[in-house]
């Protein structure tokens, strides 16, 4: 298992804390089984009940499922750019050129961290329609598509914010 931060000279990796996959999972799994024995139970609510337990928990399961086995980072640092597969928008690479600002903002749970693009709608060309509709929600509250939450930041977001900063090459 992968170390939650790697710092390197000329490159910063940010992977996800474990737990939060694992709970899913979890929680996944036994709204599943729920979902199934309420199947099985038969009835007509019973039925309905089971259907929607089963759709909505063995998505989340087979998600959280995928995000453990993948274990792909969440931020991925160099002097060339940032790749974020964090986000909810999942930009993807994105060089310096296209960074603004990168924010820390107060969150509940700890804080956040906001990396401002100058050009919103490019990266959000490049997601899928429905996270595009969420960046732009969260570009018109953050003034950024790419956030990263304290939920799936393994360490402080001002930390990695100052290494963000190092790593960038016009600073």
């Amino acid at each position: 298992m992968s170390p939650p931060v790697t710092r390197e000279p000329d490159r910063l990796e940010i992977r996800a804390p474990r737990t939060a996959p694992v709970v899913t999972l979890v929680t996944g799994v036994i709204g599943l089984v729920a979902g199934v024995w309420l199947l099985l139970a038969g009835g007509t609510a019973n039925l309905l009940l089971g259907a929607v337990l089963v759709l909505f928990f063995g998505v989340g399961a087979l998600r959280a499922a995928l995000r453990l086995a993948r274990g792909k980072p969440l931020l991925i640092a160099t002097p060339d750019g940032i790749d974020d597969g964090g986000s909810i928008v999942a930009a993807g690479f994105l060089p310096w050129s296209e960074l603004g600002t990168i924010d820390v903002l107060p969150a509940r749970g700890g804080s956040m961290l906001v990396i401002g693009v100058r050009d919103p709608e490019a990266v959000l060309s490049r997601t899928t329609p429905a996270r595009a509709r969420v960046g732009r929600a969260q570009a018109g509250r953050l003034g950024s598509p790419v956030v990263l939450p304290p939920t799936v930041l393994p360490v402080p977001a001002d930390e990695i914010a100052a290494d963000l900063e190092r790593l960038r090459p016009d600073r």
